[in-house]
């Protein structure tokens, strides 16, 4: 009966050291939230709105250096703050203003940057869970940002 049991445990272990994991993903790009879920239904209509603080984000590929991370606070009281980490260890850029919703439903970025005079102005059409930029500021791959839980 002992030999039986010691067998029985004997073939578990087995089982359970040659049985495949979660499967990981080796790519360098972060997994996109798709089944996060939108902190503001509202987002999901035709005009941008929101009724709690959301936060996107996006992986930026570069040849010139590693990459980058650029994330957008936005806040029901019409606030935003984005920000640019190059991955370089040079200092992040801040850049904070406001945003609107413009007439075609697209969100509107006023923003000015940290240290400097000049205003920064972008345009984002809202996608569901994700921000596309409508400009060409950022190459041919453009940038997207991708709704995340917001940071505490």
């Amino acid at each position: 009966m002992r030999f039986i049991l010691f067998l029985s445990l004997l073939t578990l272990l087995a089982t359970a050291c040659t049985s495949k994991g979660p499967s990981v993903n080796t790519s360098p790009q972060p997994i996109q939230p798709e089944a996060l879920g939108t902190p503001n239904s509202e987002q999901q209509g035709s005009s941008f709105t929101i009724s709690t603080e959301a936060f996107y984000q996006a992986s930026v590929n570069s040849s010139t250096s590693p990459g980058r991370v650029i994330s957008l606070s936005l806040s029901p009281k019409r606030k935003a703050e984005m920000t640019t980490d190059y991955l370089d260890k040079s200092q992040i850029m801040v850049d904070t203003g406001g945003w609107t919703t413009l007439e075609n439903g697209n969100l509107q970025l006023n923003l000015r940057r940290k240290g400097e005079s000049g205003n920064i102005q972008l345009e984002f059409k809202t996608d569901g869970e994700k921000l596309v930029y409508t400009g060409s500021d950022y190459g041919t791959e453009g940038l997207t940002l991708w709704v995340k839980p917001v940071p505490k």
